[in-house]
C-alpha cells in the first residue's frame, strides 16, 4: 500500500513539472475561467494534475490526455515491478541495468493494453482549464487537465494486469504440455501460431518468451520430419498411415496420389490410416508399376512409392512332362493302389490347390481322382503325387495300349477362390505294368 500511495504522490509531483517551465512574463490573453483554479499546477489527492502546451487548443488538450496515460501508465508499472513475485523474482536472476530497462518498457507496453488506460477520455475529466498566452514573440494555449485516479483504481489495475500476466503463463503452460501427446497435424499446426502469438507477448528478456520458442521449434520439427508407412499393400488397394518418430499420427487433408498405370478410384481416411484403392485393368506386366503418395504440411513433406505386381493374384498351371503312373498291387488282370505322378508348372507365385484329376484313355472309361486339395505356391514346377484308388485294368490303362492321354486338372486361387481347368491333349504316359 505504501507502494501505491508513493506512486499517486509521485504522479502528482511529476504532473505538476511542466508548471516550472512557465516564464514568468507570460502575458495571458484569453482564458476558459476569469481565474485560475487553485488545482492548476498544485497536487490533489486521488487526482492527476498534467498541463500541456501547443500552438492549437486541440493539441494541446490531446497533449493533456497523453500525459494522463503516460502518467498512469508508468504508476502500474512501477508497481507491477516492486509488488509482483514474478516480476521481482526476474529482477534479483537479472540484476543489470539493461534487462531493467527492458523489463521497465515492455511492463509499460502491455499496461498500456489494459481496458482502463485505453478508456482514458475527456468525458472522464474531473476538471480542466486552459490559457490563450504569449510568452515573448510566441503565442500559446496551455491546457490543464484535473483526472480521477484513485488508489483502489492503481491497485485495480495492478490487479487486473497481474491476472492476465498469469492467464498468459498458464496458457504457455497449457501448450507446451499438451505437445508430446498431440497426434493431429492440423492441431499441432494450430499450436505452432498460438505459441508464436505467445511468444510476441512475452518481451525479449522474458524466459517465458524462450520456453514459447523451445516449443515452437519442437513442433516445427516434428511436422517436417514425419514418414509414410505401408499398414498394407495388397493388388487394388493400399493402406498407409503417417508416422513421427514411432508414433502415428494423423491429418485431415489427402495425400496427393499419382500411379503410371493404374486409375485411382478412392483416397479416403479411415481412422489414422489413409487408403486408396486403384483399378490396374490398363496395365502391363511391369516391375515398375506403383502408387505414389505424397503428403505435404506447411514444414515438409512425404512421399512414398507402393509397387504392385499385376499377377500376384493370377493363377496358370500346365504339365509338360510325361505322366508316371507306377506300384499299386497287382491283382492279376487288374491292379489298385496306384501312383500318379505328375510334374506341374506354375507361370505365377500366387499360392492354388489342385482340386481333381482325370486322365482319359482313348475311349475307356476315365480315371477320376476328386478331392485332393493339395496346394502349392511359388513359380516354377511342383511335384503333384497321389494314389488312384480305383482299380485299373492292365491291358487297359497300359502305355504299351495308349502312350498318350488326354485329361484335366481342376484347380483354384488360394487367395481368391477362382477355379480354373487344365486341360491335357495328347499328353505322355508311362507305366510300370
Amino acid at each position: 500500500m505504501k507502494n501505491l500511495l508513493l506512486s499517486i504522490l509521485i504522479l502528482g509531483a511529476v504532473a505538476a513539472t511542466p508548471s516550472q517551465c512557465f516564464s514568468q512574463k507570460r502575458k495571458v490573453k484569453e482564458s476558459s475561467e476569469k481565474k485560475q483554479p487553485d488545482w492548476v499546477n498544485g497536487l490533489v489527492k486521488d487526482f492527476i494534475i498534467v498541463t500541456a502546451s501547443s500552438p492549437t487548443l486541440d493539441e494541446a488538450q490531446q497533449k493533456c490526455l497523453e500525459r494522463v496515460k503516460e502518467q498512469i501508465i508508468s504508476s502500474v508499472a512501477e508497481n507491477i515491478q516492486t509488488s509482483s513475485d514474478y516480476f521481482r523474482s526476474e529482477q534479483i536472476d537479472n540484476n543489470n541495468t539493461q534487462f531493467k530497462e527492458s523489463l521497465q518498457t515492455a511492463t509499460k507496453t502491455r499496461a498500456a493494453n489494459i481496458p482502463f488506460i485505453k478508456g482514458i477520455s475527456l468525458t472522464k475529466v474531473a476538471a480542466y482549464y486552459w490559457e490563450h498566452a504569449e510568452e515573448g514573440t510566441v503565442l500559446k494555449y496551455y491546457y490543464h487537465i484535473k483526472y480521477p485516479f484513485s488508489q483502489d483504481e492503481l491497485r485495480a489495475l495492478i490487479v487486473e494486469f497481474e491476472r492476465a500476466d498469469k492467464a498468459l503463463t498458464e496458457q504457455l503452460e497449457g501448450l507446451l504440455g499438451k505437445i508430446d501427446g498431440l497426434t493431429n497435424m492440423e492441431e499441432m499446426g494450430q499450436t505452432v501460431k498460438e505459441l508464436e502469438a505467445l511468444a510476441v507477448a512475452f518481451f525479449e528478456v522474458d524466459p517465458r518468451r524462450d520456453k514459447a520458442n523451445v516449443g515452437i521449434a519442437k513442433l516445427k520439427e516434428m511436422l517436417k520430419n514425419f514418414s509414410i508407412e505401408t499398414v498394407n499393400n495388397t493388388l487394388g488397394e493400399v493402406r498407409m498411415t503417417l508416422k513421427i518418430g514411432e508414433k502415428r499420427v494423423n491429418t485431415s487433408k489427402k495425400p496427393k496420389v499419382r500411379s503410371n498405370c493404374a486409375k485411382i478410384t478412392d483416397v479416403r481416411n479411415k481412422g489414422d490410416e489413409w487408403v486408396v484403392t486403384y483399378e490396374y485393368g490398363e496395365c502391363y506386366e511391369d516391375p515398375a508399376n506403383s502408387i505414389i503418395a505424397e503428403f505435404l504440411t506447411s514444414y515438409g513433406k512425404a512421399t512414398s512409392t507402393f509397387f504392385f505386381n499385376i499377377s500376384s493374384e493370377k493363377i496358370d498351371i500346365f504339365v509338360n512332362d510325361a505322366i508316371n503312373l507306377t506300384g499299386g498291387t497287382d491283382n492279376g488282370t487288374e491292379i489298385t493302389g496306384v501312383k500318379c505322378h505328375l510334374s506341374i508348372t506354375s507361370k505365377y507365385a500366387s499360392a492354388f490347390i489342385i482340386e481333381k484329376v482325370i486322365l482319359n484313355f482313348g475311349n475307356e472309361a476315365p480315371v477320376i481322382v476328386e478331392g485332393l486339395n493339395v496346394e502349392f505356391s511359388g513359380e516354377g514346377k511342383h511335384d503333384l503325387d497321389f494314389v488312384i484308388e480305383q482299380s485299373l485294368l492292365k491291358e487297359t490303362y497300359t502305355a504299351k495300349k495308349y502312350s498318350m492321354v488326354k485329361g484335366s486338372i481342376q484347380y483354384k486361387s488360394v487367395k481368391t477362390g477362382e477355379k480354373s481347368i487344365y486341360k491335357m491333349y495328347n499328353q505322355d504316359i508311362t507305366t510300370s505294368w
